[in-house]
Order: C-alpha cells, then sequence, then structure tokens
C-alpha cells in the first residue's frame, strides 16, 4: 500500500459502518465522525471513530509486501522495505445532545455486527490488499487513559477495532520477483553397509 492508505483504510471503516446504519426520518446527525471526540463535528455525529494508535506489526515487518501486478501474466511485485501497521480505533457512540443512549446503543450494535459480518476490507481502493477487522479485549484502566486525552467529553460505550495489516510502501519503486522457471533436486546417497553379524 502506499503512504495514503491509513486513510483510505479508515475512509474504508467508516463507509462499511454508515452503510449498516438506517437513515433517520430527521436526518439532524451525520452517521459517523472520523476523529478525536472533542471535535465539534462530534457532537453531530451519531458514532465516532477515532484512530487513537499505528503499531508496527512486528509478525511481518521482514516478510515484504507483495503486490499482484495489474496484468495477470506479470511477475509479483515484492516491497522489501514497506512497514506492515496495526491500526487501532476507538468507536464510540457520540457525544451529541441530540440523541438519546438507546438509540445510539443499537447504532453501536449495528456498526458491530456489520464489522462482524463481513471483517475484510478489500478492492476499491484498497486494490490487492486484504485488511482484516477485528475487535480488541482493553482494559478498563487503558480504556480510561484514553478518554483522559478528553476531559471535556463524558465518558461513552466504546469498542476497539483492529485493522491489520495496512502496508506503507517505500517511495522506491519495488522490484518484480522472477518468476520460477525450473527447479533442480539433488540427492546424495548416505547409504553404509550395515556391519558383519546383521
Amino acid at each position: 500500500m502506499s503512504a495514503d492508505k491509513i486513510r483510505k483504510v479508515t475512509e474504508a471503516i467508516k463507509t462499511r459502518i454508515e452503510s449498516a446504519l438506517p437513515d433517520l426520518v430527521v436526518p439532524a446527525l451525520t452517521k459517523v465522525h472520523v476523529g478525536p471526540l472533542d471535535d465539534q463535528e462530534a457532537k453531530n455525529a451519531r458514532l465516532a471513530l477515532f484512530l487513537y494508535r499505528a503499531s508496527v506489526n512486528s509478525d511481518l515487518r521482514n516478510a515484504g509486501h507483495r503486490v499482484l501486478p495489474a496484468d495477470p501474466n506479470d511477475p509479483i511485485i515484492v516491497h522489501d522495505r514497506a512497514i506492515p501497521f496495526d491500526l487501532h480505533f476507538l468507536l464510540t457512540t457520540s457525544p451529541s445532545d441530540k440523541d438519546t443512549d438507546l438509540n445510539a446503543l443499537d447504532d453501536l450494535g449495528l456498526a458491530i455486527q456489520s464489522i462482524n459480518d463481513t471483517p475484510d476490507l478489500v478492492g476499491g481502493a484498497l486494490g490487492s490488499d486484504v485488511v482484516r477487522l477485528s475487535f480488541e479485549a482493553m482494559p478498563t484502566e487503558e480504556m480510561g487513559r484514553i478518554w483522559a486525552l478528553f476531559p471535556a467529553v463524558n465518558y461513552r460505550t466504546s469498542v476497539v477495532v483492529l485493522a491489520t495489516p495496512v502496508w506503507i510502501d517505500p517511495a522506491l519503486p519495488a522490484r518484480p520477483t522472477a518468476p520460477v522457471v525450473s527447479e533442480e533436486y539433488r540427492a546424495t546417497p548416505n547409504f553404509q553397509e550395515p556391519p558383519n553379524g546383521f
């Protein structure tokens, strides 16, 4: 993925959630606000999606990012120095004063259901990459530290969504891998005659 893929993955998650939320009779609120919970726009949204952490995926760090070419006859492209990231999002009912808690919990449940039913982001702006969405368990203390960043906002029911892997490719062109045209195997016999008497 290129340098704009963090934004594109965030937009894809937002679109996924918004498609699960029904339209209101009076559309006074936007469906999903992307950004900090104390933004003014968050007060006019039904849910808020906040990217609070981006961490390097250590398991894939040295794997190289393999990209399918546009032409299936071309070799696979490998970005050796690409960095795989895990994106951690806080998905929360918005601090809106124009909605009730019960309606907000309905919206959160629909968003959770949508992510759980179709956990893979693929295609569109993401190309041939697959980004997996899942829910992370978070201790109360860590959740409290995140909410402490927004002292003017009352705590709202929240879940943490993990998106992985999100590849940031180097700006330099990638090298295509050479196709395998032949393989050669050799076996060296290591057989010894058994000693006399056996």
